[in-house]
């Protein structure tokens, strides 16, 4: 189980949040499209359309890899979308549990993988994969001050 719920997820991955320029969506579209470093990503939001308002964000980005592979030390970063809502990654191992990998690929990804991880991947290496769609996107809310915004909205609206 790669999740127990979007709360617990961003919760537990908050720490390796992108910081990325989200771009306007269509209304009713799942999809956000985001410059992270210098590639344009197309996320599957997890966390709902109220967070995700134009402009800097932290996002999780939350690809799935069928495999990732091991590369030569000290491979360049690198992060390019492959089509809507995919793509390819490569840079340096910043952490390993279970599952999940966390890649430097000029932003932080945290890798979710379906084939199971090289044995013994550690922190440092150089690693490859290969994100088919859909790609998640986890948004941060802008620590307190959201929550209290939304609690006295929701307080004037009841007026």
């Amino acid at each position: 189980m790669l999740e127990d719920s979007p709360e617990g997820f961003a919760s537990r991955w908050a720490r390796y949040a992108a910081e990325v320029e989200l771009f306007p969506r269509t209304e009713g579209s799942p999809l956000l499209e985001c410059k992270a470093g210098s590639a344009m990503l197309q996320l599957f939001e997890r966390t709902g359309p109220y967070l995700s308002r134009p402009g800097a964000r932290r996002v999780i980005i939350h690809p799935l890899a069928d495999a990732v592979e091991r590369l030569p030390a000290g491979a360049e970063p690198a992060l390019v979308a492959n089509g809507i809502s995919s793509l390819q990654a490569q840079g340096t191992v910043l952490a390993v549990e279970e599952e999940f990998v966390v890649l430097d690929a000029g932003v932080p990804l945290v890798v979710g993988s379906r084939g199971g991880l090289p044995d013994g991947l550690a922190v440092g290496e150089s690693v490859r994969c290969d994100c088919p769609a859909p790609v998640h996107g986890f948004v941060m809310a802008a620590g307190g001050l959201a929550r209290v915004e939304a609690k006295r909205e929701r307080h004037e609206d009841q007026i």
